[in-house]
């Protein structure tokens, strides 16, 4: 199929509400478009994302977190999808503290604290792999399970309660990961994960539909080469932060305004 014939055909992109797969899908919304594509796009939940994409519902998605975080999904539905490859890594997930919260460097530090905290970890959408992880892995490891519970969120709750608690100074403990604009935003301390229950870090991949190369060979070219750094993926993200749900597309173009050739380098004509 030639590039001219795949653009005759709608890209329909699904996307979780994490800020690195906004700023992501919402970059090659708009090169794409340039580029004469039709991009629809669908939010999801990782596991019902994986399911649809398997029957070839969705096309391609951004974020997928690989080897470690998604991996239980990729064991169920990968020999039906594509893996295009890695544009950006390696990542962390991680449980996170305000600076301000003393004596709480590692995940050991949290044990016998459980009462500073109200007795939870602020987490996000309880369909997320790490979330799974959190509950069944990370916290059995290191004790805590009785101590703590995780709060089921969503990404948005979550930073609104480490929001309304670093403006108070009050202690909190949230999932957080790596990249995230809230560590540009608040002074926050990683906590250390000696026994790896987080496993090592992910890279973020391009995940397409088994079919997804032989209907868009240019496309698939295209993610294959794509690349973006920590510096380039937090000054998006910033971006879009700043302009508020509903401006992703302005934040974007402000910020490709910014990157001259960023187009170019992501869809050479």
């Amino acid at each position: 199929m030639s590039g001219d014939d795949e653009r005759k055909r709608p890209v329909e992109v699904a996307w979780f509400p994490w800020e690195e797969d906004i700023a992501a899908t919402y970059l090659w919304k708009a090169v794409l478009e340039e580029r004469g594509y039709k991009i629809n796009l669908k939010q999801f939940d990782v596991g019902p994302m994986y399911a649809a994409m398997s029957r070839g519902q969705i096309d391609v998605q951004f974020d997928g977190w690989l080897p470690y975080t998604q991996k239980n999904y990729w064991d169920k539905y990968g020999d039906k999808l594509t893996d295009i490859g890695s544009w950006y890594g390696p990542t962390s997930v991680e449980i996170a503290v305000p600076d301000y919260v003393k004596d709480v460097e590692s995940l050991d530090d949290l044990k016998g604290k459980g009462s500073d905290f109200k007795g939870r970890i602020v987490g996000i959408e309880p369909g997320a792999a790490a979330m799974e992880n959190l509950k069944k892995n990370v916290l059995p490891q290191y004790g805590l399970d009785k101590e703590f519970k995780v709060l089921d969120s969503s990404t948005p709750g979550m930073l609104a309660e480490l929001k309304r608690a670093y403006a108070k100074k009050e202690p909190i403990a949230v999932l957080l990961w790596t990249p995230h604009w809230a560590y540009n935003e608040y002074g926050m301390t990683k906590l250390k994960d000696p026994k790896k229950a987080f496993g090592d870090g992910d890279r973020l991949h391009t995940i397409a539909s088994k079919e997804f190369p032989q209907q868009y060979p240019q496309l698939t070219k295209w993610f294959k080469d794509f690349k973006l750094t920590e510096k380039q993926l937090g000054g998006l993200e910033n971006e879009i932060q700043k302009r508020g749900a509903g401006h992703e597309e302005e934040a974007v173009k402000a910020w490709m305004d910014d990157n001259p050739g960023i187009a170019d380098t992501m869809a050479p004509q």
